[in-house]
């Protein structure tokens, strides 16, 4: 019995460390070009800290999968972990309230996926906890850490793989963008993005639709795209747009016009895998639910940590596809998986 005790000890000491592969930005900020690293992700606490998570909302596949990479991570690390919703990206004072609310339940920490850039500002001051911004950025001074990816690179990504096949001296064609919440999230970095990548190419960017991601809202916004502008050859969107935009093609049987995605999901998946949305990008958003308890957890127990032990700014390279993901599990939520709102909790 002792030797088999001592072989399990064995085995415990020598398990590989997780390692994730990253973009690192070392000033500080989403902005320049990162470095690639294989971040190694801290071992498992030896006594549990609480993380206290707000999301924008869990109503989509996206922050679904956010849920799905922390909940894995806080579970392999010991972590204990609370999950607060605000209720959409125009629920500001709601998530003021719950910043409070953290602070109240005993959290060592809060993960704040903002719903406002700097519309936080004075109540993240206020916190007395760490404060690490998760998936959306913000302002500059708010956060002792980010997770996340430069969402003017997203943009910009789709943008550029349009404005290949359709370069200044070819024909001219048409595009509407749908780019999410407006004023809200990275919606205004998309734009500028995408502005940015078609400029000096055939495109011409006809409409742009802002609108919260909720499925009615986002296809009352196609469908008056649709109506005012018949002979448009693009519709580029976020994953909700996109998606609802392929099944308002498919009820009028029309091919026309071709959709993109600026994100992620499964819809988008399955999409991409039958030939109706042409291109996608994918910010690995279930990795970035891993990275950002890992991160958090580094930064509690190794607060002076050098950029190399605990990066503050960093995220998972973005994938821009036009096929389906081989191997999702980095991205996207398992297909039957739920909200989890409590890890090591009760109830």
């Amino acid at each position: 019995m002792r030797s088999l005790s001592l072989c399990i000890l064995l085995v415990l000491l020598v398990r590989p460390a997780v390692a994730f592969e990253v973009d690192h930005w070392p000033d500080g900020a989403f902005t320049g070009q990162p470095t690639r690293l294989s971040w190694s992700a801290p071992a498992p606490l030896a006594r549990p800290l609480t993380l206290c998570a707000l999301y924008p909302h869990l109503r989509d596949a996206y922050w679904l999968s956010v849920n799905q990479g922390m909940v894995e991570e806080a579970k392999r690390l010991g972590a204990r972990l609370r999950i607060h919703e605000a209720g959409g990206y125009g629920a500001l004072a709601e998530q003021r309230k719950q910043l409070q609310q953290c602070v109240d339940e005993g959290s060592d920490a809060i993960l704040l996926g903002a719903v406002s850039y700097d519309g936080l500002a004075n109540a993240i001051k206020q916190t007395p906890l760490p404060v690490f911004g998760l998936v959306n950025d913000l302002a500059p001074g708010l956060a002792i850490a980010q997770v996340g990816v430069p969402w003017y690179q997203m943009g910009w990504r789709i943008g550029h793989w349009l404005a290949e096949r359709h370069p200044a001296d070819s024909a001219p064609v048409t595009v509407a963008l749908f780019p999410g919440p407006d004023a809200r999230g990275g919606t205004s970095f998309i734009e500028s993005g995408f502005i940015d990548a078609i400029r000096g190419s055939a495109i011409r960017l006809v409409t742009t639709a802002r609108g919260d991601n909720s499925r009615e809202i986002q296809r009352t916004l196609v469908q008056q795209t649709l109506a005012h502008h018949p002979d448009l050859d693009y519709l580029v969107g976020g994953a909700i747009a996109a998606e609802v935009a392929v099944n308002e093609l498919a009820q009028h049987h029309a091919d026309h016009p071709k959709v993109l995605s600026i994100y992620f999901s499964h819809g988008v998946q399955r999409a991409l895998l039958r030939g109706k949305i042409l291109a996608a990008n994918s910010d690995q958003m279930r990795e970035q639910g891993r990275l950002a308890v890992a991160q958090a957890l580094c930064l509690l127990r190794q607060p002076d940590a050098s950029e190399t032990r605990c990066p503050r700014v960093m995220g998972p390279p973005i994938l821009t596809l036009s096929a389906p993901l081989s191997a999702p599990e980095h991205s996207l939520s398992d297909g039957d998986f739920r909200p989890v709102y409590r890890v090591g909790l009760t109830p």
